[in-house]
């Protein structure tokens, strides 16, 4: 690390890569302290610069002449020990038929997430119609119809746990939807989901969780190659037609790159939108009055979503690799070298964002965070996840009030992984709300 960086944050730091709960839990006094120490640092453990600010984020995601995104969960040192645990699972004749399958799609073209321009580009437009905003509006009704039906279930008593009761229901009911295979196998697609993000941020996974990454990955490809042949002779209005039928210049995507574009869209479309309702919940369970200044003013709820966004990143930060020698934030970097982008920190940068620690949706710029990226790989799906959020809020505050945690003084545990963020479990309790009692 920067020699300007003390002892204690690089430890505190590499806590952090090394997934212990309490930096996981509470990350930002370590951001906080590499920004005024030393915004843009190198780390050792993570193999990687470390960028904290603001501007100079920002400035590195515009930048793509300079900067690569082919490696976005970031550098290969950090897969030791997923190859070690590949290595032993390939001696395994149970395997074999899977490995064969995993093999026979490597060096597929990177796609949307880990695309450069102008395949980048070309891909983006392939697809950009899928999320067009008239599409999305026309799915306000049925996100709504959906949040509805499931917080009717989760809010029949005065309890529950906001993430298996809610948050991960209703994103994967959506996503489902949207691909066009219906919600009769939601739980088969949410462990494809579960095993597909593992690698993210989680650089020492076990055999068994390796073992489980490769079957979902074969099985999720058999599943959607079947589907994306059947939908090019026989398309509907959903997202696996639209991938399938995606032609520019009548040149249509490969299978690999269609593969990949409904991997990355079921992931994103409901990991890090489980992990945004949660925190969602949970600012609402600790925040003296924000539930009924919410309920007052209607008009907040939009910006409600945009501060949880900004206060709590879903998605902590990605990577770039550096494609020539360059400077950010004063600090030069090598051809070759991996930036990590810390969406996180910069989202709590005292020079962009007043009172940073504070959960305040009135601030004048409450849309300027990072946490769906900008520029170039700016997030596809956004109006989505944004929409999913708005329901899931007039939902919960139509139907329940005085919500708080269960047990207040719970030691909450965090998804194992330093990349994304988001709650394992929200137990909280709550009243029924009803109109009039609130004239009462």
């Amino acid at each position: 690390m920067s020699q300007t960086t003390t002892d204690e944050t690089e430890l505190a730091l590499d806590s952090l890569i090394d997934r212990d709960q309490r930096a996981i839990a509470c990350p930002y006094p370590i951001f906080s302290q590499l920004r005024q120490d030393a915004p843009v640092s190198y780390n050792d453990k993570l193999g990687a610069w470390v960028c904290t600010r603001y501007d100079d984020v920002l400035g590195v995601l515009h930048d793509t002449d300079r900067f690569s995104s082919l490696m976005p969960t970031g550098p290969s040192t950090l897969a030791t020990a997923m190859a070690d645990a590949m290595a032993e699972l390939q001696q395994d004749p149970e395997m074999a038929e899977v490995f064969a399958k995993v093999m026979s799609q490597r060096g597929q073209a990177a796609v949307l997430l880990n695309a450069d321009p102008p395949e980048h580009r070309r891909q983006r437009k392939l697809v950009n119609g899928a999320f067009r905003p008239s599409r999305m509006r026309a799915m306000e009704p049925m996100i709504q119809e959906v949040a509805d039906r499931l917080l009717d279930e989760a809010c029949q008593g005065n309890a529950m746990e906001v993430v298996a009761d809610f948050a991960v229901g209703l994103p994967m009911t959506i996503i489902a939807y949207a691909l066009g295979v219906g919600d009769d196998d939601l739980a088969t697609f949410k462990r494809w989901s579960d095993d597909l993000v593992m690698p993210v941020g989680n650089p020492s996974p076990s055999t068994d969780q390796v073992r489980s990454y490769l079957v979902s990955v074969t099985e999720f490809s058999d599943f959607f190659a079947d589907m994306l042949e059947e939908r090019q002779q026989n398309p509907r209005e959903d997202l696996v037609s639209d991938v399938a039928n995606a032609a520019l210049d009548g040149e249509r995507l490969s299978l690999p790159e269609m593969l990949s574009m409904l991997q990355q869209f079921l992931v994103a479309g409901n990991e890090t939108t489980t992990k945004l309702l949660t925190n969602m919940v949970h600012r609402l369970a600790v925040e003296d009055g924000l539930e009924q200044r919410l309920r007052d003013d209607p008009a907040l709820h939009e910006a409600f979503v945009e501060e949880a966004l900004r206060y709590e990143a879903p998605v902590g930060g990605l990577f770039r690799q550096a494609k020539v020698d360059t400077v950010v934030g004063g600090q030069r970097v090598a051809a070759g070298d991996h930036v990590w982008l810390l969406y996180a920190a910069a989202n709590r940068d005292g020079d962009q964002f007043a009172d940073p620690d504070a959960f305040d949706p009135c601030r004048g710029n409450v849309r300027d965070h990072l946490s769906f990226g900008h520029g170039e790989h700016y997030c596809i799906g956004a109006a989505l996840a944004r929409a999913e959020a708005k329901a899931a809020l007039a939902g919960l505050l139509s139907r329940i009030t005085n919500i708080e945690l269960a047990n207040p003084d719970q030691t909450f545990e965090y998804e194992d992984t330093f990349v994304l963020r988001g709650l394992k479990a929200l137990p909280v309790t709550f009243d029924h709300y009803s109109k009039a009692d609130a004239a009462g």
